[in-house]
């Protein structure tokens, strides 16, 4: 039987991808009598009679264990660069249309898009840049916490709010300095284990907020939600399963750049940032984790996924990988390298990349997210033309292709119970001229795996038939558990029609 939070993870989804170990069955080994009943662990006096110690050895059997397969992150297409110059900080895609928050220099800008590539610029004459007022900049740090660093920057829409609240902002930026003793006394106050080496008098900043009904029209939060230093993409959400506030942002220890996450029931009071992920000892010693583009998948809010950024410092570069998570606190990276890799040398996007917030549908059966990238190494001197070449393009995948189980000869597994939120089973999967999979539901008759059409190719969305009925053959509203077979195939995500 499934517990409460595997039925919340398995069964509240229409499409189930495979970036973990989430759905799969771990099985296990069962002993049985010669009879074939099962063995209890401790038997009681009538129980079978203990077999011989040769004969025991082959009284077992196999309950549901996977076997023959492995994960593999899939690596991205990419489409870039685009032709205007955006950012990557904060994408959602709200009724058909893609909106973008995104910082450059003392303020925030804004754009839309119908398509994803043709983007509108709007003019609010808030702010005047460059000697003119004509620009997209709708918010700006106010000039007492704007004197050196600011940035941290994302917005998110917020689900629990009142309308007036809806959509949220964070940033990084200086306390005024009427406000420097107060703010140093509280944060020396904290434990060690708080204190960050780059939060000093002369360099004191914390994360702000502010709050909006419709994502362009700000009110500034007048006290910090949290003292942090983070002079990268931070990202936060509302996690309705969880009841709050979630925000991951960067820490640096032991010399090097980690992903820190905190989070709180109350948007304007945040406790101090915990580590999260840090380089692991088997990468190489020179190695960061710059940026963590925490998202989620499309209308899943239970698939959380992040797409690091990798610097490796001896030669400048960075590329993005895939982690994981079944319910945001704990991590881990989908085995098959880097899905977003530099370009060959020369191009747009052959050095530095970096991933920006908000995985989104693509159009032509795609999701997508946004990413920015350079042909400059990281700390190459910054001159107008360097800076310059800095670039936004499109990393994208096929739907529901984000991660796959792989047999590269024949393999076999289970799913623990699902909830089916349809009549008909769909699934995404490739196999070779000399493969397949099939697919049962364990216990259905007339549902085995051995009565079902074989599944060959390569399809985003087939139809599971058994002796060509599609019907589950369940009853309504019944959970199931899905077997799985796969000869020489990839198996990439399942959702219900």
């Amino acid at each position: 039987m499934a517990t409460s939070i595997e039925w919340r993870l398995l069964s509240d989804q229409q499409t189930y991808l495979f970036t973990d170990f989430r759905h799969i069955d771990p099985g296990d080994l069962e002993w049985v009598a010669p009879g074939g009943e099962p063995l209890p662990t401790k038997p009681g006096v009538e129980s079978p009679p203990a077999p011989d110690a040769a004969a025991m050895l082959a009284r077992y059997r196999s309950r549901r264990q996977p076997h023959g397969i492995r994960l593999e992150a899939q690596p991205a297409q990419k489409i870039g660069p685009l032709d205007q110059d955006i950012g990557i900080n904060a994408l959602l895609y709200e009724g058909g249309r893609y909106r973008l928050w995104y910082w450059v220099g003392k303020h925030g800008h804004y754009a839309e898009s119908d398509d994803g590539f043709t983007w509108k610029l709007p003019t609010f004459g808030r702010y005047e840049i460059a000697g003119s007022t004509r620009n997209n900049a709708f918010f700006g740090v106010p000039p007492e916490r704007g004197q050196h660093n600011f940035d941290g920057f994302t917005v998110f829409k917020d689900p629990s709010a009142p309308a007036g609240e809806r959509y949220k902002l964070v940033f990084m930026a200086h306390v005024p300095p009427d406000e420097f003793d107060r703010r140093w006394a509280e944060y020396r106050a904290l434990h060690p284990r708080y204190q960050d080496v780059r939060l000093r008098p002369g360099k004191f900043t914390c994360a702000y907020g502010a709050v909006s009904p419709d994502g362009l029209d700000w009110t500034l939060l007048p006290e910090p939600l949290f003292t942090h230093f983070t002079d990268t993409i931070t990202t936060a959400y509302y996690d309705a399963w969880l009841g709050r506030y979630v925000l991951y942002t960067r820490m640096y220890l032991q010399g090097r750049r980690w992903v820190g996450r905190t989070e709180t029931a109350d948007f304007r009071r945040w406790p101090p940032v915990e580590p999260l992920l840090w380089p692991r000892l088997d990468e190489s010693p020179s190695n960061d984790i710059y940026t963590n583009a925490r998202t989620s998948y499309p209308d899943e809010p239970s698939i959380h996924l992040m797409f690091p950024m990798f610097y490796e410092r001896w030669n400048q570069i960075s590329r993005i990988r895939l982690y994981a998570s079944a319910d945001g606190i704990v991590w881990n990276e989908v085995p098959g390298g880097a899905v977003i890799e530099p370009g060959t040398p020369g191009e747009w996007d052959s050095e530095f990349l970096g991933a920006g917030t908000g995985l989104v549908p693509l159009g032509d059966e795609r999701v997508g997210l946004l990413y920015a990238g350079t042909s400059y190494p990281h700390k190459y001197p910054r001159w107008p033309h360097v800076i310059a070449a800095n670039r936004t393009g499109w990393a994208w995948w096929p739907r529901g292709r984000l991660g796959a189980v792989v047999a590269d000869e024949e393999g076999e597994f289970w799913t623990f119970p699902v909830q089916p939120r349809g009549r008909e089973l769909r699934v995404s999967f490739q196999a070779r001229g000399g493969g397949g999979v099939w697919v049962g539901i364990h216990g259905q008759p007339g549902r085995a795996v051995t009565d079902c059409d074989p599944l060959y190719g390569d399809s985003l969305a087939q139809t599971v038939r058994w002796h060509g009925a599609s019907d589950l053959g369940t009853a309504e509203g019944a959970p199931v558990v899905l077997h799985f077979k796969l000869r020489a195939a990839k198996l990439f995500s399942f959702t219900w029609g």
